[in-house]
């Protein structure tokens, strides 16, 4: 059966069906044809650092046109790529939505066109420099649309092709709940079929779960415990529900926004928003009192969830096809926009938000999700782009005193100049000049070259990141005769590092780690002391 993606007409059905079945403890195990691999040699393949390091928020005006890179306060790390899964028939996935739990993040597939086949990942960021794909499972016959973590368990919006599923009757919209194990994923799943063409998204909180479909849809409200719907309220063209602990929101593409209340579904309120374009996926974020919806064509839009008024229009710069906000994710004051063709835009959130700029890396913006220290960018067929937000992990009393950097995207100091910074620092490069000193406490990420010049010293407090990933012209931290790096912290060198004749680099206390992912050439009386993890052995 052919499929056309959130647009719908529906007959009336909501069944409940339930299955549970057992791993046998294979790396690659396939039950009701659903393969979970967790092969660690095969999911590696799928991790790219091609893109790798230190990336830039370009100012952009109002034009869109990029303006020169100027310092921030939001210092950005593009840690690793994933390669979309392949299917069973060679087809390659596209991701389509992301939820986070803790240090895994669980990514969602489908496929374009009128192939149903669909997939999940999970991957590990414990550890903050090194993403591990630790499990994958294939989904035949079904798009994965969207997910959320609950509980332990896994809910999952979905449509599945109706010619493999009798139950479907007709109506290829379904919602499982998976059970997980230790984060992972299994096989334990219940599955719902509702009414409509596709579950466009889902919602969770500690005693329910919920679900939208599309075009002449509904919200589903459905029972952790039993996993019964429990509540329906139709709404047409439903795209994105978001809650907060006493209301549900949702988002239809020519009503508007409804909230309803969490316990009965009892329409609290209702306001329009911008009318978008048939069959786009999109999406909402809250913070507080402020309601945030992307409205494809139309922008961003900003809405107090309690009057309904609104309070700020966030445009596309440029008029295209494909430059549409298709998402949006808010997270510790910052606003993150997928604009499709235009990238990802990043807005720091007071009163109003106010545009930082374009986040540098490559590809269209389809989808993005913010959580903790991780920002994940679906990017169509290209992938998923895991973006490390550098923020300060430790205060440091010593340290209260010195102000922010505000020097400009470049930092240079004279010779013999001394200057002392705090907070998180995003520069273009850097250099310290001969006798120089520079003191920095929290985080630091610096695009391009650092040079401590002779006798100029460095004094990093809390992380540093530097450089790019296997450049053609590899970026270069260089140390030259008698200047010094004293750590204490973690230092990430994307590129190569030169330690020219006597050189010195000082890890100070017992926690010190440096990762090092090019080259190390070392000149003669070269000076290593202290306590220190070389993750990658460089240094030896």
């Amino acid at each position: 059966m052919k499929k056309n993606v959130y647009l719908f007409s529906f007959l009336a059905m909501s069944l409940l069906v339930g299955c549970d079945d057992n791993n046998d403890g294979n790396d690659n195990q396939s039950v009701n044809n659903i393969t979970i691999n967790s092969d660690q040699t095969a999911l590696n393949q799928r991790l790219d650092l091609t893109n790798s390091g230190v990336i830039s928020i370009d100012n952009v005006s109002a034009t869109g046109k990029s303006a020169e890179t100027t310092n921030t306060t939001l210092p950005l790390v593009q840690i690793a790529e994933v390669k979309p899964p392949v299917d069973a028939n060679g087809r390659t996935l596209q991701a389509s939505h992301v939820t986070v739990n803790g240090n895994y993040a669980y990514v969602s597939y489908i496929t374009r066109g009128d192939v149903y086949s669909g997939a999940i990942d999970v991957i590990d960021v414990s550890d903050p420099y090194k993403p591990k794909l630790v499990t994958s499972a294939l989904i035949p016959n079904t798009d994965i649309t969207s997910l959320t973590y609950a509980n332990g368990n896994l809910i999952i919006g979905a449509a599945k092709d109706v010619d493999k599923d009798a139950q479907l009757a007709g109506n290829p919209a379904i919602v499982f709940n998976m059970a997980l194990s230790s984060g992972l994923l299994t096989n334990t799943l219940t599955t719902n079929y509702l009414e409509s063409r596709v579950t466009t998204d889902v919602a969770a909180n500690t005693s329910n779960y919920f679900a939208v479909t599309g075009d002449n849809g509904s919200l589903f409200k459905l029972s952790t415990s039993t996993k019964a719907v429990t509540g329906k309220v139709a709404v047409a063209d439903l795209r994105s529900i978001a809650l907060t602990s006493d209301k549900v929101v949702t988002l239809s593409g020519t009503k508007g926004v409804n909230i309803y209340n969490q316990s009965n579904l009892a329409l609290q309120k209702s306001f329009a928003t911008s009318n978008d374009i048939s069959g786009a996926k999109r999406t909402m974020d809250i913070d507080g009192t402020k309601l945030f919806v992307s409205e494809g064509p139309n922008g961003l839009g900003v809405y107090d969830i309690n009057s309904g008024s609104k309070l700020q229009t966030i445009g596309i710069p440029t008029a295209g096809e494909d430059n549409v906000t298709n998402a949006v994710s808010f997270n510790d004051g910052y606003a993150f926009i997928a604009n499709g063709a235009l990238g990802l835009n990043v807005y720091q959130s007071a009163t109003q938000l106010s545009l930082l700029g374009s986040v540098g890396i490559a590809g269209s913006s389809n989808y993005v999700k913010s959580s903790g220290n991780y920002i994940y960018v679906a990017s169509g067929t290209g992938g998923l782009k895991i973006i490390k937000l550098e923020k300060p992990s430790t205060t440091f009393a010593s340290c209260a005193t010195y102000g922010l950097y505000n020097q400009g995207s470049n930092l240079i100091l004279n010779s013999n100049e001394t200057k002392s910074y705090q907070g998180a620092t995003a520069i273009n490069s850097a250099i310290v000049n001969s006798g120089a000193v520079l003191t920095h406490c929290g985080s630091i990420a610096v695009l391009g070259d650092l040079t401590l010049n002779s006798k100029g010293t460095f004094n990093m407090r809390g992380s540093l990141s530097q450089g790019k990933y296997q450049q053609t012209n590899p970026t270069q931290l260089i140390i030259n005769t008698d200047a010094v790096l004293n750590v204490e912290g973690s230092v990430v060198i994307w590129g190569n590092l030169t330690l020219n004749s006597g050189a010195k680099i000082n890890f100070i206390g017992n926690t010190s780690s440096i990762t090092i992912y090019g080259k190390v050439t070392k000149g003669s009386n070269v000076t290593i002391t202290g306590s220190y993890v070389d993750t990658e052995n460089k240094l030896k």
